[in-house]
């Protein structure tokens, strides 16, 4: 049996996203991909399983070679949803193959990685954010429906505001992890 529920999580927390798999998991629905909002579970036992959720750029390094570095540390990898320049990667592991089971066990890693997500997302805001100002302005000027003109703006509002909240919450993951 397979189940899909739509969830919106942002990159800035995608620890959240983690801490709702584990649950969907002791409830008996595993996770199996993700694609446009939609989470895709199949029905199983419900069981202890710790899910981490890494972004691997392919500036990385070779993408065998990093998947390999997880299978031998006891990950099994479940799906990779590609995005930019590298892709969201989701491994699980029984909780009581490992005591340690996070896969970023330090400050140092774990900076780097918030400071690759805040790079790359923030760059990818500023990018739609360009975009989408000149769309309002030439939509203001070229028609004289204001529930579009309005519609646009809070668009471009709701965009601007995503990403400045998702660069500040990693900013503030990184300054809390150097301290």
């Amino acid at each position: 049996m397979e189940k899909k529920v739509i969830k919106f999580i942002t990159v800035d927390n995608f620890e959240k996203e983690e801490t709702y798999l584990e649950q969907m998991s002791k409830k008996g629905w595993h996770f199996v991909k993700y694609e446009g909002l939609r989470y895709f579970f199949e029905s199983g036992d419900p069981s202890d399983i710790i899910y981490q959720i890494d972004y691997h750029s392919s500036t990385d390094g070779d993408k065998e070679d990093y998947l390999q570095l997880f299978k031998d540390s006891g990950w099994i990898p479940v799906f990779a949803y590609p995005i930019f320049d590298g892709e969201w990667c989701y491994f699980k592991k029984e909780t009581a193959s490992n005591n340690s089971p996070k896969i970023y066990t330090d400050n140092e890693s774990k900076i780097e990685l918030f400071s690759k997500i805040r790079k790359t997302w923030g760059i990818f805001g500023l990018i739609l954010s360009l975009v989408f100002l000149p769309i309002t302005f030439i939509t203001g000027i070229l028609t004289s429906n204001s529930f579009l003109i309005y519609f646009v703006l809070l668009m471009f509002v709701f965009i601007a505001l995503l990403y400045i909240k998702m660069v500040l919450n990693l900013t503030r993951k990184i300054h809390q992890l150097r301290e």
